[in-house]
């Protein structure tokens, strides 16, 4: 009887436990991993499933890299392919093409009508479409003196020449969409007469060569000559020549079929040329 009653208690408790959740229920014991080679599979390791947010995947750039090297590539990732490599040219296409250039107003020959020291005025001049991005268009140089004596023995031997030597350097940057209106050079060179009054020399232009590298031009200088042979002699008298009111009219064509002129020396100028961007623009110099 006694033992009855202690298993009924016992039955009763356990009831009571169940009820109010205070049961511990024993943890099964860990299964140890298995002896053998572990199951193949994308989601099994060890005998374990593996969570969803740990699988590795191949990223997507690798995999097209994967295909192309494997010749597998589809029709559809060219075309993206080749529109992706379309619009980075066109985004990375120049709008204008680039002119650098770089030189030096080397020196200039007189004849004997060229006395006392001689300096000279340039200016850079160009077409509508171009633009200065940096650098000087315009300047004057210092005054030089011929490097021998015009009535020395070596001048006379050389026919009358004095070299005047500047070496003045140039540089400036063009940018532009259109060939049309070439930068050129425009130089004025100033001197002395007999009575030491400044006067015109010669006026001169040439085009900044359009191929790239270096080059060297020589300028051939020419004054303007008055009307008639007394207004060519009151000018000398009073030290005011025929001149131009504006030497920027040697740049173009518009009202030089009427003037007469007399060669007056040369200047001797380097020219360093390169070009950027002009491709885009099917321009081949």
């Amino acid at each position: 009887m006694a033992s009855f009653n202690t298993v009924l208690h016992r039955t009763q408790d356990e009831a009571t436990q169940n009820l109010l959740g205070t049961v511990d229920t024993p943890l099964p014991p860990p299964q140890p991993p298995p002896s053998g080679p572990s199951q193949l599979g994308p989601s099994v390791s060890n005998g374990a499933p593996i969570p969803p947010a740990l699988e590795v995947t191949a990223p997507i750039g690798s995999a097209q890299a994967a295909s192309r090297l494997m010749g597998t590539e589809t029709e559809d990732t060219k075309r993206s392919r080749a529109d992706d490599a379309q619009r980075e040219k066109t985004e990375m296409q120049a709008t204008c093409f680039r002119m650098v250039l770089n030189g030096e107003i080397e020196s200039a020959e007189m004849g004997s009508g060229g006395h006392g020291p001689l300096m000279c005025i340039f200016s850079m001049q160009h077409g509508p479409d171009w633009t200065v991005v940096s650098g000087a268009s315009d300047g004057i140089t210092q005054l030089a003196c011929a490097s021998v004596p015009t009535s020395s023995f070596v001048t006379s031997w050389r026919g009358g020449l004095a070299e005047f030597v500047w070496s003045f350097p140039l540089g400036v940057v063009y940018k532009s969409t259109s060939p049309f209106g070439w930068p050129r050079i425009v130089v004025t060179v100033y001197g002395t007469d007999l009575c030491n009054r400044r006067v015109v020399k010669g006026y001169g232009s040439v085009h900044v060569p359009c191929q790239p590298g270096r080059h060297t031009r020589t300028i051939r200088l020419y004054c303007p000559l008055s009307s008639s042979p007394l207004t060519r002699l009151l000018g000398a008298l009073f030290g005011n020549p025929a001149q131009l009111v504006d030497p920027r009219i040697l740049a173009g064509t518009d009202g030089r079929e009427v003037i007469r002129v007399q060669s007056g020396g040369k200047v001797r100028v380097h020219f360093d040329v390169m070009l950027k961007d002009t491709s885009s623009f099917n321009y081949a110099f």
